[in-house]
């Protein structure tokens, strides 16, 4: 017998590469708004600075459930594709905008064109990876944004240091997303079957196709099923906790730690990047303790060490005397909350059956408000009279929010389906 082809894995590396250009896209923004350029040709307050990162996560998270069922119901390379051209056009078009409105409602479209992508992929990988590998697969795709998310920051900041503005830097990272687009479509197929460098070895590893069904729009087993409400409301606090790395760090940095812009930006990407390790030892880890306690706590104990050690990361951070230590600190946190994704993605998956995107969408959806929030929510606690200088109460809020994803996750049971009616499942 022929050995198996292993395209699978060349499909996962674009799909590793397209989350890069998601996170570079996504989180650019936080550079460019502290760029002299941007501040000196828009002049913007902190609340209105607030706004436009806000409106991305705020948009992101409204277009989830749209963006998966058109995943679930049209496929997610065809999708795939689309999302990749919108969000890249929205990104150049960003670098040409000169108000605040404009820049409000491009940041929007560019947060609603994001929206499918992570959905597409998780639908691309239950179907592409069986079972027993699923997390470290789903942690890969996961590993290639923390690269954009660590680097984002510092690789912007010296992009718009060579250029010199902020404008050119966003027509090229537009320009990049054609490449990726058109890269997609070449090597990506909705089935193993449909894939014509796929040989009958590696099909057969892979394991039998989902069975053809005519897909519908879940809401109603979406919002019935409680242990998805559970993982929603845990998803509002993990990316409250996580957002504030790359949304308001990089200012406390600066104003409260006495950093330049730029060292602020590489202090945090070194932060970041340790996400990346975060991600891969994810995938390891649940794998592992799926494999050792089972379907249900395997899935559950990821959410726990990870949000517990994250919290307990920012409660340190205001006692520290340093910038290093405090990029430390923020390494540990970036570390911990990453590896509780692959396990999101792995329950998603476990519980959406013919629903996969949708359902990831769910959760994503919420779990970006908590994002948005904190993206609003901290510049009004810093101008309240109760605010301290060392923004120990915007960490205490920060770790309160991991310890409530740790605490939903208790009672989330990955072994539940989605009950779908009969037209969600008819052939």
């Amino acid at each position: 017998m022929s050995q198996p082809t292993r395209i699978r894995y060349a499909l996962l590396g674009v799909a590793t590469a397209n989350a890069f250009l998601l996170y570079l896209d996504r989180i650019c923004m936080s550079a460019v708004v502290q760029s002299s350029s941007f501040q000196a040709e828009l002049n913007l307050t902190r609340e209105s600075t607030g706004d436009i990162l806000a409106t991305f996560f705020f948009a992101y998270a409204l277009g989830q459930l749209p963006a998966g069922y058109l995943a679930d119901r049209f496929g997610p390379r065809k999708m795939l594709v689309t999302y990749i051209l919108l969000w890249s056009l929205a990104t150049a078009v960003t670098g040409l905008t000169s108000t605040l409105f404009a820049m409000l409602a491009i940041r929007a479209a560019c947060g609603l064109a994001e929206a499918g992508a992570y959905p597409a992929s998780g639908l691309l990988i239950s179907r592409w990876f069986p079972y027993s590998h699923r997390a470290r697969a789903n942690s890969v795709v996961a590993f290639g944004g923390r690269i954009g998310n660590a680097i984002a920051l510092w690789l912007t900041a010296l992009a718009i240091a060579s250029f010199g503005s902020w404008r050119p830097v966003l027509l090229v990272y537009g320009i990049a997303g054609l490449g990726m687009a058109a890269l997609t479509h070449v090597v990506f197929r909705d089935q193993p079957a449909q894939h014509p460098w796929v040989n009958d070895a590696e099909r057969t590893h892979i394991g039998p196709p989902a069975p053809s069904r005519r897909v519908t729009f879940p809401i109603r087993e979406l919002i019935l099923h409680p242990g998805l409400w559970l993982l929603n409301i845990g998803m509002l606090g993990l990316n409250f906790g996580w957002a504030f790395l790359m949304t308001w760090l990089p200012t406390y940095m600066v104003e409260v730690r006495g950093l330049d812009q730029i060292t602020a930006s590489r202090n945090v990407s070194i932060a970041l990047a340790s996400g990346m390790a975060g991600m891969l030892f994810g995938g390891w880890w649940c794998d592992q303790l799926t494999d050792r306690f089972g379907p249900k706590w395997g899935r559950r104990l990821p959410f726990i060490t990870g949000c517990t050690f994250a919290a307990l990361a920012y409660l340190i951070c205001p006692m520290l005397p340093n910038p290093a230590m405090i990029t430390v600190a923020c390494a540990v946190v970036a570390f911990a909350a990453d590896s509780v994704m692959p396990t999101v993605w792995s329950l998603a998956q476990d519980i959406g059956g013919a629903n996969v995107a949708s359902t990831m969408a769910w959760s994503n959806m919420w779990g970006n408000f908590g994002a948005s929030m904190v993206a609003k929510l901290i510049p009004i606690i810093l101008a309240t009279t109760w605010h301290r200088k060392d923004w120990s109460e915007v960490f205490l809020l920060c770790a309160l929010a991991f310890l409530l994803f740790a605490a939903c996750s208790l009672f989330i049971d990955s072994t539940r389906k989605l009950e779908c009616s009969p037209d969600a499942t008819s052939s």
